[in-house]
């Protein structure tokens, strides 16, 4: 009987080991509550021993010093130990399903808690995230801050040295300006003093050019009166030669009549000769080119600009006299140019027979101004 109690108190200290060690691994907040059942099995286990002890003493010995073993059975006594211990056993498994259940709802509620807390760790690394991110956002917001603030410092600090360089080149333009204005105040009065020389030599040239061209007018007065003159001439040389062809005429005339009547008398034997042209004299050729070349001087305006100087002219005629066609051939091309509109503008006379229009109708003239 005494093995079965201490065999029953072993097996409840088993589960009570058990049970702590349990506690301990999920690590409950009832330890206290465990303590006080520790205890109190402790005590129940220390009564057991204590009675068991106290009944053991009860048996006999002999004489000899020998143990007898006698059991002294009480029927009311062994019922009520077996009611007791039945209660006690009863006791022990309303204890043990009362522990379990405990185990049972504090492992509940330790597993709700465990569930909670993570669900509170879960917010709390969602809201770190969330501070992590805003942290990170305003540290880049910091950095872009600074970022600007420094470009701006940079710019700040551009645009101060394009000031400085803009002073510095204002000052250049200013000083080179100021020299230029100078020169130019220089230049100008410079040029002043040179229009004002041009001028005055202007001035003397205007009065030197009314003198020359006084000079000139008059030149073309006694060149216009030598030209009347030569007209004239060659009016009296043109009546002249009319009278001179007309006694030819007549002569010629009269040859006809006295070979025609020597014909008449000879019977026919002799006929008349035949006639032939004469080429021009160069009296008359040189006569021509005279008053050609001073029609043309006696047009020609300022000769003294051109001393030394000669153009090669080309002139074609009319039978009257009237100038067809002038162009230049060798010669100054300044004179050339003032020769052909000085021969346009001049009267030429008329060749007094065919024989010198011949001759003269393409005429080449070595044009030198006097």
């Amino acid at each position: 009987m005494i093995f079965n109690i201490i065999n029953a108190t072993i097996h409840k200290l088993v589960w009570l080991f058990l049970i702590i060690l349990m506690a301990k691994k999920i690590k409950s907040n009832f330890s206290l509550a465990l303590i006080i059942s520790i205890i109190l099995h402790l005590g129940l286990i220390s009564m057991l021993a204590y009675s068991a002890w106290h009944y053991s003493s009860s048996y006999n010995i002999n004489d000899n010093g020998q143990q007898i073993e006698a059991i002294m059975v009480d029927s009311n006594i062994l019922n009520k130990q077996k009611q007791r211990l039945k209660e006690h056993e009863i006791a022990s498994q309303q204890i043990k399903q009362q522990q379990q259940q405990i185990i049972e709802k504090q492992a509940q509620e330790l597993q709700e808690k465990q569930l909670a807390e993570q669900q509170r760790l879960k917010q709390l690394a969602k809201e770190s995230l969330l501070a992590s991110e805003k942290q990170k956002q305003e540290q880049e917001a910091i950095a872009k801050a600074l970022a600007e603030k420094q470009k701006l410092e940079n710019e700040a600090i551009k645009a101060k040295e394009q000031l400085e360089e803009q002073k510095k080149q204002a000052l250049i333009a200013k000083q080179k300006a100021e020299e230029e204005a100078k020169l130019a105040a220089q230049n100008a009065k410079a040029e002043k003093e040179r229009i004002e020389a041009e001028k005055k030599q202007a001035e003397l040239d205007k009065q030197a050019a009314l003198l020359e061209a006084e000079k000139v007018k008059k030149e073309i007065e006694k060149q216009k009166q030598l030209l009347e003159q030569e007209q004239l001439k060659a009016e009296q040389a043109k009546q002249e030669k009319l009278k001179a062809e007309q006694l030819a005429k007549q002569k010629a005339a009269e040859e006809k009549q006295r070979q025609k009547d020597l014909n008449d008398i000879l019977g026919g034997l002799t006929s008349k000769a035949p006639s032939s042209d004469v080429n021009a004299s160069s009296a008359d050729l040189n006569q021509f080119k005279s008053m050609v070349m001073s029609a043309i001087s006696n047009k020609f305006i300022n000769p003294k600009l051109y001393q030394g100087k000669n153009c090669n002219l080309k002139i074609q005629l009319a039978p009257d006299g009237l100038l067809l066609n002038v162009s230049a051939g060798e010669g100054d091309p300044a004179l050339c140019r003032e020769a052909i509109s000085a021969t346009r503008s001049a009267i030429f006379p008329k060749p007094k027979n065919n024989q010198l229009y011949k001759e003269v109708k393409n005429l080449d003239i070595n044009f030198i101004p006097k």
